[in-house]
């Protein structure tokens, strides 16, 4: 049997069987589509951002130094002119079509997340048709209203704050602290988004045990993958050099792909730790 040819280590026996996993449910695969998909989400949510912003007459500075700490400079700069152009030319029609396609094609790429998601977890296919794309809609919509509510706060909340120090009184010490604390705010604000998103893949609602390690896997893995890829590509790559004026794209394109493994892979820690749990039990 498999599993009597496995390590006696328990960490030894979670790394081999996380390769076989990912081998198993061609992770790579998977990451490859859902990056695919990913790629079509950013620009309909970007035209619908910066449309929004031309609206409302804001600066996209603060989004752009909150972007720039986390993010490659090519796609920031790439990200930066693309905001800059629809945001300095607003139209009500363009925020329209971003914010339909900026709902459609997150769906795809969610109800292919939730695909693979099902698949780490050992489960067939959805139940229903319908109650799955209803999952996959109000997934959708909540990812979008954090990812709004995320950009908002780390972009506008010190200025908000400053002015609420002034105005109001508050004591000034609030404003240096959300300084400190923007980034663990927005951890916490995606860990929820992942972790509810790995709860709507399943028929039912998991035990807490078997969605928060992969969650919590997930998101130090897609936080420290993207910090050392801007790192390298900020200082060691040469896309520009090889690939000309795509190189932006280039380094998009890998980016998300290493953003579509680690979410993958979140589950299939979770698939791979409830494969063990049961495996202890039995014996």
């Amino acid at each position: 049997m498999w599993s009597s040819s496995l390590p006696k280590s328990r960490f030894l026996r979670f790394f081999v069987l996380m390769i076989h996993h990912y081998n198993r449910h061609n992770t790579a695969t998977q990451s490859a589509a859902l990056a695919f998909y990913l790629l079509f989400t950013i620009f309909p949510f970007l035209i619908f951002i910066s449309a929004l912003l031309g609206l409302l007459n804001l600066d996209i500075s603060g989004t752009m130094t909150a972007l720039s700490d986390f993010l490659p400079a090519e796609v920031v700069e790439l990200i930066e002119v693309y905001l800059t152009y629809v945001s300095e030319n607003p139209s009500p029609r363009l925020m329209v079509f971003g914010l339909v396609f900026s709902v459609y094609f997150p769906m795809r790429a969610a109800n292919s997340l939730m695909g693979a998601v099902r698949t780490a977890y050992h489960l067939g296919p959805p139940r229903g048709v319908i109650s799955q794309w209803v999952k996959v809609l109000i997934y959708t919509v909540t990812l979008i209203l954090t990812i709004a509510l995320t950009l908002s706060l780390m972009t506008f909340g010190e200025r908000t704050l400053r002015y609420a120090v002034v105005h109001f009184r508050l004591p000034a010490f609030l404003a240096e602290l959300w300084v400190k604390l923007r980034f663990p705010v927005a951890g916490a604000v995606s860990f929820l988004a992942l972790f509810l998103l790995y709860a709507l893949a399943q028929d039912t609602f998991p035990p807490l045990k078997n969605i928060w390690p992969g969650t919590l896997f997930s998101l130090a893995a897609w936080m420290s993958l993207s910090w050392l890829y801007s790192y390298y590509a900020d200082h060691f790559s040469h896309y520009s050099v090889l690939y000309g004026s795509i190189g932006a794209v280039i380094v998009v394109l890998i980016w998300l792909n290493l953003t579509a493994v680690t979410l993958i892979l979140g589950a299939e820690v979770n698939g791979v730790l409830i494969s063990m749990r049961k495996d202890e039990d039995a014996a």
